[in-house]
């Protein structure tokens, strides 16, 4: 891919707009690079030449093709990405933060303690993108210090193999029936933010007794909650609890046997995270990322892969809201303990 710098944009004025052979460009392409160019902050993490993500929100695809349209966009950035389930790459990265090791630029995962956690060790740098305006209004702020932001909006569901499913549970007290014992698979919530976020919010609605009854059911545990999809596609199971429902739609929309009902106790909602690292080796190049979030490219990469998008102006795919779900959201100052109890008991009464 070709660079220009400033004197070559003013030399070939003419050809803004219009398909440039020589590159490969499209015009819309061009224009995009053109305006990136001139760019301050492009500049300076261009200068670092790098990038390095510790990624635990959305599934693989998603993420690749936000990374692919990042480099697309700022030429001269090489992105190193790990992605993998939230808790995951947050211990890797409290291990190496332990030893001195310094490779993270960009954290994202679906669990908010994590920021919290690395804001009291003063290992968050603040920073406010010009971009993070477009947030919708009930996701913006989630940090008076600015030290992280939201990264991923996701919903929590159920979802079904439906040729061997005709009549999937609708609510999340179904999944304790008879009918579904050994049939179910679910995540971890020592893993996976969404799962622990989904556990915190079936304790508040019903209690440990319904763990005690999940457990009876015999499920199988993974990871992440994007396991619950690997499994019914695999014919393991039929019945996932705790279920991705963006990832969900995107796997039927592929043409995969799965699809997702929203319980009509709530789907549970919660935010994936994100934050640059104090000592991030690549912090300019990590705040272009961050502040790239809130770009409307990511919101149309999220909007194909049925992501809840980032941007007000940015609709969900299939005129999809939230106005149309019923969901909550765990909200307050004890989730800290919340999360750290739910998972013991997770590991008491389901394993």
């Amino acid at each position: 891919m070709m660079e220009f710098s400033r004197r070559r944009l003013l030399q070939t004025g003419g050809l803004v707009g219009t398909a440039l052979v020589t590159g490969g460009l499209a015009g819309t392409a061009f224009s995009r690079i053109a305006a990136a160019a001139d760019d301050p902050l492009y500049a300076a993490a261009k200068k670092e030449g790098a990038l390095t993500l510790y990624w635990g929100s959305y599934e693989q695809q998603t993420m690749e093709a936000i990374r692919d349209a990042f480099k697309a966009k700022y030429p001269g950035i090489e992105v190193n990405l790990l992605r993998q389930a939230s808790q995951t790459v947050y211990t890797r990265l409290r291990m190496e933060l332990q030893s001195g090791v310094h490779e993270c630029d960009s954290l994202g995962t679906t669990n908010l303690l994590h920021y919290t956690e690395l804001k009291k060790i003063g290992a968050l740098a603040p920073f406010e993108p010009v971009d993070g305006v477009h947030i919708p209004d009930a996701f913006r702020n989630l940090d008076p210090d600015k030290m992280y932001h939201v990264g991923a909006i996701s919903l929590t569901s159920i979802n079904f193999a439906p040729g061997k499913v005709p009549s999937p549970p609708q609510s999340w007290q179904a999944l304790l029936e008879d009918q579904w014992q050994g049939k179910i698979t679910t995540g971890s919530p020592a893993f996976s933010g969404d799962v622990a976020n989904w556990v915190v919010a079936i304790r508040r609605k019903y209690g440990d007794d319904f763990l005690r009854a999940f457990g009876k059911q015999k499920p199988k545990v993974g990871q992440s909650n994007v396991d619950t999809v690997t499994d019914i596609l695999a014919g393991e199971r039929v019945v996932g609890s705790g279920a991705p429902f963006s990832y969900t739609l995107t796997q039927k929309a592929a043409g995969n046997p799965i699809d997702v009902v929203a319980p009509s106790d709530d789907a549970i909602l919660n935010l994936g995270v994100t934050g640059i690292l104090a000592k991030a080796p690549h912090p300019n190049a990590a705040r272009l990322f961050t502040n790239f979030l809130y770009s409307t490219e990511v919101s149309m990469i999220l909007q194909k892969n049925y992501w809840p998008t980032l941007r007000k102006d940015v609709p969900w795919a299939e005129g999809r809201s939230l106005d149309q779900l019923k969901w909550t959201r765990n909200t307050g100052d004890d989730l800290g303990p919340e999360v750290a109890e739910g998972i013991a008991k997770w590991k008491e009464l389901v394993r």
